[in-house]
């Protein structure tokens, strides 16, 4: 499955499609996508969709109870 990962640097966030695979005994983390410091919603939503990339339900609302 993919994931959108998100790299700040200083003050820019990079964003990264990653796919996890298994080889052997270990799990490593394979770049599919580099999106770049500002990607566009366009290309942002085109390339999530292309990498079946879906967002987790409740996530990005913040915490309950907080």
């Amino acid at each position: 499955m993919a994931y959108l990962k998100r790299v700040t640097i200083g003050k820019r966030i990079y964003l990264y499609i990653i796919k996890s695979v298994r080889r052997g005994d270990r799990v490593e983390k394979k770049v599919l996508e580099y999106l770049g410091a500002e990607p566009g919603a366009d290309r942002l939503r085109k390339a999530l969709t292309y990498w079946g990339v879906k967002e987790k339900p409740g996530r990005g609302k913040g915490r309950k109870g907080r």
